[in-house]
C-alpha cells in the first residue's frame, strides 16, 4: 500500500528559526517530530520569493527552465512535467490549501477539494488550521497527497494573544513559529504517521524586522490589521487610481526608511541586523543573503532514519526526487534535483552547488541578481551583466555576509564559470503573455509584493 503524504510549506520559514534537536521547549511538537525524522538544516531555496520558489520545488528544475520567469511573470510552460503529474499518474488523490496567488501561475493541478484557495490573511489560527483538521479527519480516499502552504509567517505577522509573550520567543517571528508549532501538533494528531510521509519546509526565508535592545524588543514590523485593510481597499480601488496609488506607496516607503535610519543610527547593531530592518518592499536593489533563501527541511516517515541531523548543503530542487525514491516513483523528464537517499543512509554524497535568483518587483523595474551557493561560499551578481553588483562571501568566516570579497577576482572567475555551466544554453527570451502577467501581478500586490 502506497503511503499518504502531508506536505507542509510555511511561507518565509527560516532555517535558523526552526527548532533543532534537543532545544526550544516553545515548539514541542516540531521538536518531537525531529526526534522521529531526518532534519536537513542547510537547505537552499532557488529564489527569495514564492512564485519562483514554487516553480523550482514542484518541477525539480531551476526557475529559469520553467517558463514562469520573464521580465515580468508568466504561467508555467505547459510542456514541463510537475511533481503533481507524477503523483496523479500513480493514482494519488490530490488535496490542498493554497493562497489565491497559486491559481494564476498554471503550476498546480485541479485538487480534489474545491475549497483549496484561501485569502492571504487567513492563517492556521483563524480558520485554515480547522479546515485542514476537518479534511484530514474525513477518511480521505487513499493514497492521498495533501499540500498546505501556510502564510502565517509572511509579513505582516499576526501573533495570537496567548502566544504573544516572551515565553514563546524574543520576536514576533519566533512567537509565531511557536504558534505554528501548536497547530502542527493538532494536525498530526489526526494523521496516521505509520502510513504517512510528513514533509515540513519553507518556500524561502525573510528579514526579521526587529532587534533585541537591553532585553526589550524593538519592533519595526508592519501592522497586520493596517496591511490587511490596505490590501482590501486596494483590491476594490478603481483602475484609474492605480498610478496615484503606486506613487503614494513609494513615497510612504521612502518616508518609512528615512524614519528607520534615524532610529538605527544610534543603536549598537551589527550590519546584518540593520540591513534587515532597513530593507523595504520597494527596494530596487535586490540581494540573496541567507536570511532570504536558507530554509529547513524535515522528513518524517517509517522509511526515514530517526533523530538524524544532516548539515550538508542540499537544495529544494532535491526534495521531490528524494520523496519519489521513497515512493518508488520518478520524473520522466530531465531534472536538476538529486535523490538525497545516500545522505539519509549515512553515505557520503558530493555537494551540489545551489542556483539562486532574486524575485523582480511588480510595480517597477528592479536590479535583480543570480548566483550560486556552496557550503563555503556565496556568489551573486547582476542578472544581466556579470560585471555589476558583484557579491562574494566566505560563509565559514563570515556567516552573516557582512564582508563583500568582490576584489577576489580569481574566486569570482571560478564561481562565474560554475554559474554559467548551470545556466547552460538557456536564453531568457520567453514570449510574454501580458494578460497572464497582469493577473499574476495583481495577486502579488495583495500579498504585499511590489
Amino acid at each position: 500500500m502506497k503511503p499518504n503524504i502531508l506536505f507542509l510549506i510555511i511561507d518565509s520559514l527560516r532555517a535558523d528559526k526552526f527548532p533543532q534537536k534537543n532545544q526550544n521547549n516553545s515548539s514541542p511538537n516540531i521538536s518531537s517530530l525531529i526526534q522521529n525524522g531526518t532534519l536537513f538544516s542547510n537547505t537552499i531555496s532557488s529564489a527569495n520569493a514564492t512564485i519562483l520558489s514554487w516553480s523550482s520545488l514542484f518541477t525539480s528544475k531551476f526557475p529559469f527552465k520553467t517558463g514562469i520567469r520573464s521580465s515580468r511573470f508568466n504561467k508555467l510552460d505547459s510542456n514541463i512535467e510537475t511533481s503533481f503529474d507524477v503523483l496523479k499518474n500513480n493514482n494519488y488523490r490530490l488535496y490542498g490549501y493554497l493562497p489565491k496567488l497559486s491559481e494564476t501561475v498554471g503550476l498546480f493541478p485541479k485538487f480534489d477539494n474545491d475549497d483549496y484557495l484561501y485569502d492571504f490573511y487567513i492563517g492556521l489560527s483563524n480558520g485554515l488550521g480547522e479546515e485542514i483538521i476537518k479534511k484530514t479527519d474525513s477518511n480521505l480516499p487513499t493514497p492521498w497527497f495533501f499540500l498546505v502552504h501556510s502564510m502565517d509567517l509572511h509579513q505582516p505577522i499576526n501573533v495570537s494573544k496567548e502566544f504573544d509573550i516572551t515565553k514563546f520567543g524574543t520576536s514576533s517571528y519566533e512567537r509565531k513559529v511557536s504558534e505554528i508549532d501548536f497547530w502542527i501538533g493538532k494536525i498530526i494528531k489526526k494523521i496516521d504517521l505509520k502510513n504517512t510521509i510528513l514533509i515540513i519546509t519553507g518556500d524561502h526565508g525573510d528579514y526579521i524586522k526587529s532587534a533585541n535592545i537591553a532585553n526589550k524588543e524593538l519592533d519595526f514590523n508592519p501592522d497586520h490589521n493596517k496591511e490587511v485593510l490596505r490590501s482590501k481597499i486596494s483590491k476594490h480601488a478603481p483602475k484609474f487610481l492605480k498610478p496615484l496609488k503606486d506613487k503614494v506607496f513609494f513615497s510612504l516607503e521612502k518616508q518609512t526608511q528615512v524614519r528607520k535610519s534615524k532610529i538605527l543610527h544610534d543603536l549598537d547593531l551589527r550590519d546584518y541586523e540593520k540591513r534587515a530592518i532597513i530593507a523595504g518592499k520597494a527596494d530596487k536593489d535586490h540581494f540573496l543573503f541567507d536570511e532570504l533563501i536558507k530554509v529547513p527541511l524535515l522528513i518524517v516517515s517509517p522509511q526515514i532514519t530517526k533523530n538524524l541531523l544532516i548539515n550538508q548543503q542540499i537544495r529544494t530542487v532535491d526534495i521531490f526526487p528524494t520523496l519519489f525514491d521513497l515512493l518508488g516513483l520518478k520524473f520522466q523528464s530531465d531534472i536538476d534535483g538529486v535523490n538525497l537517499k545516500p545522505l539519509i543512509n549515512g553515505e557520503s554524497m558530493q555537494e551540489q552547488p545551489a542556483y539562486i535568483e532574486s524575485n523582480p518587483l511588480v510595480l517597477t523595474e528592479s536590479n535583480d541578481v543570480i548566483g550560486i551557493r556552496t557550503s563555503k561560499y556565496k556568489y551573486f551578481r547582476d542578472k544581466n551583466d556579470p560585471s555589476k553588483r558583484i557579491h562574494l562571501f566566505n560563509l565559514k568566516t563570515d556567516p552573516y555576509e557582512e564582508t563583500n570579497l568582490s576584489s577576489e577576482t580569481e574566486l569570482i572567475k571560478k564561481f562565474e564559470e560554475i554559474l554559467i555551466s548551470l545556466l547552460g544554453d538557456y536564453s531568457e527570451k520567453i514570449s510574454q503573455n501580458t494578460s497572464e502577467s497582469d493577473e499574476i501581478e495583481q495577486e502579488l500586490r495583495k500579498l504585499g509584493y511590489v
